[in-house]
């Protein structure tokens, strides 16, 4: 009688001292993983190191470009007061110095970039504005555009990579 008490115990509790294979689940809308960035493949003609960050403005907001095999790849990064929110990119395209990207969609915003990166004023990469990322950049939210010409600084680069 206890032998049978015991097997029953252990054919209860048994699949709970089973071993699993531990794995990484998304907690995003839907079960959906997002997708990669659709790069259009396009030829660039710019320097290694044009790809870094480009400044947005006073908070601390960035721009991340990151180029690497003739593909355009990054994000924006807003501060705002104590916090951050990073959009990276969907869709992107490169062809000599033009740049264009448009972001995914979060809380209802997202932006889209169409210009250049061009030699700045600075004298070295190792300075604020060596580079420049100059065009139009237009902001979505909630379906309202609002369009903006700039001319945004690099930050510094490291030295070494021209």
């Amino acid at each position: 009688m206890a032998a049978s008490i015991i097997i029953a115990t252990l054919f209860l509790i048994g699949p709970a001292f089973a071993q699993t294979t531990p794995a990484l689940h998304s907690r995003g809308h839907n079960d959906q993983q997002a997708s990669p960035t659709q790069a259009a493949k396009g030829v660039s003609t710019l320097p290694e190191n044009a790809s870094g960050e480009f400044t947005l403005d006073s908070h601390g907001s960035v721009i991340q470009i990151t180029i690497e095999h003739n593909r355009l790849d990054g994000y924006i990064t807003l501060m705002q007061q104590d916090t951050s929110l990073t959009l990276f990119f969907n869709k992107t395209f490169i062809n000599g110095k033009r740049v264009t990207f448009t972001t995914r969609i979060v809380h209802g915003l997202s932006y889209s970039f169409a210009g250049e990166i061009l030699r700045g004023d600075a004298e070295a990469p190792s300075l604020n504005g060596y580079y420049r990322l100059a065009g139009k950049i237009t902001s979505y939210r909630d379906g309202v555009a609002e369009t903006k010409w700039v001319n945004l600084k690099s930050t510094p680069r490291l030295e070494g990579k021209d």
